[in-house]
């Protein structure tokens, strides 16, 4: 019994640490109120002037320097116009400026000194009006891509004389910090558990005499890898919060991409290759795979992603739709907000030789001693938990088994890698960045042939990104086709290891695991920091 008391002590502490987790972040809703306005208007454009603004400006008042959130939204009836909301000191210096045709509901943090200060909506009807804007607040520094931008707005398509109603709102509020004592209770909590972990994969270690205590051994080193990663990354963004640094959309994402890199791969990955080093590893047999062979599983891996992604997105709205939630991934903002270079590199290189080296490379070496299936199973599994939602766990999980299964296929870790890499080179950087070309081309979203006619930029980063859409439907339905054919033609089989269990065996033996279930714990954890906050409304 004494062998289980860092277990149990773990167990207890592990659901009570992530709900901490949530609250030592800080709430991420409003917070305190500090300006709230809304108002309803109609506009009408007379010698090029849109009118009507008696309502504006708002009063801002900040009596404490610090972070602010800052929550508007507009609606423009047609024909709209470019309109933006803008923040100036007492000295009329623009703070903030932020521009679009028609905003539902955006959110963003700011950094605002004590003083008083303008929040206006203005209404960029014109080039004339764009450029002072421009000018004031510097939105587009190159002069060519300024330019560009005018030209793709079309600034002289609006109608004189013509009324439009516009209903607008915005709201500066004091996010709520957590003290602290929370913040510190919080990376102890995490400290303990991992120094509980330890103790237990040293006080009950296995000896891997079965395939059970195998799983034991892997669940126990994955658990100890999750709870590092999870802590690590605590400890990076509570320092960052001593700092007063002014956000960004880049900068977050950079700063996202950094903390990523630094928890899995740089302190993660090593730590978890030193413990897995003690459990005796097989030596999978490398075999010959041409590229006509590899080609197929580069089919059936989109077909996976869109089975994968198609069930995720049904889920994770039934996780947050009725608390209010809306369809926002924020993985999608956060690519949407980064820059090329550490997109690819981040994302497109790292990720997948680090993920492919953790969960198949480390975890199969081990595991398959005890058969492929087995190994097959926890692979796939540990590696979609460990994204921590479900928008995508369900496809992670799925190419997981594929990968797995490729790499006793063959022994040859590079080809999952090279799979990974097509994945997110394609999904994560080339999509994200026809997306942004289109963001950027076409601000209005406008795809009138007319318009499209006039704006040939627009037009063909509408139609890039569309072809890369469609490519990834054609892969899809080509590699699910591939699927059907090869599990009927029963291509999906591995040469048995002698003495090798069923695969009710390998199933009872995972889920009996009190091991595996501390890793499973780590990773619910990590769903409990995406959807707690929205469940409470945080």
């Amino acid at each position: 019994m004494k062998k289980k008391i860092p277990y149990i002590l773990a167990m207890i502490l592990m659901i009570p640490f992530f709900i901490l987790v949530v609250f030592a972040r800080g709430l991420q809703g409003e917070g305190k109120e500090v300006m709230d306005g809304n108002m309803s208007m109609t506009v009408v454009k007379e010698n090029g002037v849109l009118r009507d603004t008696e309502a504006l400006p708002l009063d801002l008042t900040i009596e404490k320097d610090g972070e602010y959130n800052l929550s508007y939204s507009w609606d423009v009836e047609e024909p709209g116009f470019l309109t933006g909301i803008t923040i100036e000191d007492s000295e009329g210096n623009g703070v903030y400026g932020s521009t679009a045709f028609q905003v539902n509901v955006s959110s963003q943090d700011i950094f605002l000194k004590k003083g008083n200060y303008e929040v206006n909506f203005i209404f960029l009807d014109s080039e004339d009006a764009f450029r002072e804007y421009n000018e004031k607040y510097s939105a587009i520094t190159n002069p060519v891509e300024l330019e560009e931008y005018i030209e793709n707005v079309g600034f002289d398509t609006f109608a004189e004389n013509t009324n439009a109603n516009i209903s607008l709102s915005a709201g500066v509020y004091k996010p709520y910090t957590a003290p602290a004592w929370v913040q510190i209770l919080c990376l102890a909590t995490g400290l303990i558990i991992i120094a509980l972990c330890v103790a237990a994969l040293f006080i009950d270690r296995k000896t891997d005499e079965n395939m059970s205590e195998g799983v034991d051994n892997i669940g126990i080193t994955f658990a100890i890898f999750s709870i590092v990663v999870t802590t690590v990354q605590l400890f990076v963004s509570f320092g960052l919060n001593l700092f007063p640094i002014e956000y960004t959309p880049s900068l977050t994402a950079l700063l996202s991409f950094a903390l990523v890199a630094l928890s899995v791969d740089v302190i993660g990955f090593p730590l978890l290759y030193v413990i897995t080093k003690k459990i005796p590893a097989r030596k999978i047999p490398k075999q010959k795979f041409g590229f006509f062979k590899f080609v197929p599983y580069i089919f059936m891996t989109a077909g996976l992603m869109l089975i994968g992604m198609l069930v995720g997105t049904i889920v994770n709205n039934i996780f947050t739709k009725p608390f209010g939630g809306t369809n926002t991934n924020v993985i999608a903002e956060l690519l949407l907000g980064s820059s090329p270079v550490p997109r690819i590199l981040v994302v497109g290189i790292l990720a997948p030789i680090f993920e492919e080296l953790i969960f198949r490379k480390l975890l199969i070496d081990r595991l398959s001693r005890y058969g492929s299936f087995i190994a097959i199973l926890v692979s796939g599994l540990f590696f979609g938990l460990f994204h921590g939602n479900f928008s995508q766990f369900f496809f992670a999980s799925l190419i997981g088994f594929l990968f797995a299964f490729l790499y006793l296929k063959t022994g040859k870790i590079h080809l999952t890698i090279i799979l990974h890499m097509i994945v997110n080179l394609f999904t994560s950087v080339v999509t994200t960045t026809l997306l942004q070309k289109v963001y950027e081309t076409n601000p209005s979203m406008n795809t009138s042939p007319e318009y499209l006619m006039a704006n040939r930029a627009a037009a063909v980063s509408i139609v890039l990104f569309g072809a890369a859409l469609a490519t990834i439907a054609f892969a899809g339905f080509v590699g699910i086709i591939i699927l059907i054919v090869f599990a009927a033609t029963k291509k999906f089989k591995l040469e048995k290891i002698e003495g090798e269990p069923s695969k009710s065996e390998s199933v009872k033996a995972l889920f009996t695991s009190r091991y595996a279930w501390l890793f499973v714990l780590s990773t619910i954890g990590l769903f409990i920091i995406t959807y707690l906050p929205a469940m409470l409304g945080m």
